[in-house]
């Protein structure tokens, strides 16, 4: 297996999925993300509140549905299912299966579990396959250069940003739990990305009002991708037990570097 794959996944997951279905809004959305202190994450893109939202437990399904229409009229339909937990101290494990299976009966297991723990400041990747489990600590503060080479003061570069706007739905119930709706529409600029007009990409979030919260729904409209929705099936809130979040003793664990978060000189 490719060691950069867990750092990959966890990285991906705590962007909003919206955004990263484009370069550009996946080049903003990771910017303005700066993953802080475990403490200070509220709510990752694949949906869920992130690690370090500590309060409120609960099990669920996450069912995703993706939906492309080609230019001939072909429309292609890709489905996924991923099992998420999270403990009231923050905790979050992550079950994903592969395309296409839509309900988890006996004999059906994981591609691969990802356990993000804030309060051990660890997280693991987890191969059922092979029971080998990778380790990682949570991410590592660097100190970005001041100078060039030359010593020259580092120049910032200029990024076209998109225009963002944003729009209150309402609330609704959803799985048994009021929840508050938001829109959140990303325009790229004309010429941005070879586009000869602006494009929009949509994203819908639906959180329970409870904190902190759950997010319950989401739809993510993409020129380029199609649209994609999740939401979540079979919500419990309850107490997960605690050994969902530890590695099993039969499980052959190895270290990795942990994944560094550059830092400004000013901070």
């Amino acid at each position: 297996m490719n060691n950069h794959l867990p750092r990959f996944l966890v990285v991906m997951s705590l962007v909003a999925l919206g955004a990263t279905r484009s370069p550009l809004v996946a080049r903003q959305a990771s910017q303005s993300a700066q993953f802080g202190s475990p403490s200070t994450w509220v709510v990752s893109t694949s949906g869920q509140t992130s690690p370090g939202a500590v309060g409120l437990a609960y099990s669920a399904d996450e069912v995703r549905v993706t939906t492309q229409t080609l230019a001939d009229g072909t429309t292609l339909t890709h489905r996924s299912l991923t099992r998420a937990y999270r403990d009231s101290q923050g905790r979050m494990r992550r079950e994903t299966y592969k395309s296409g299976v839509e309900t988890v009966g006996e004999g059906v297991s994981p591609e691969f579990i990802q356990i993000i723990d804030p309060v051990a400041g660890v997280h693991y990747h987890l191969n059922p396959r092979d029971l080998t489990a990778q380790r990682t600590e949570m991410f590592r503060r660097t100190v970005a250069p001041r100078s060039n080479p030359a010593g020259e003061p580092a120049k910032p570069t200029q990024t076209p940003q998109p225009q963002i706007s944003r729009e209150d739905l309402g609330t609704q119930v959803i799985e048994g739990l009021e929840a508050k709706g938001e829109r959140i529409t990303r325009t790229i600029p004309e010429g941005e990305q070879g586009n000869d007009r602006p494009m929009h990409l949509i994203n819908e979030f639906w959180r329970s009002v409870a904190t902190p919260p759950i997010v319950l729904m989401t739809t993510t409209k993409d020129p380029q991708r199609g649209e994609t929705v999740m939401h979540l099936t079979n919500l419990v809130l309850e107490e997960p037990p605690a050994e969902l979040f530890q590695v099993p003793p039969d499980y052959t664990v190895k270290e990795l570097e942990p994944v560094t978060k550059p830092e400004s000189p000013s901070e």
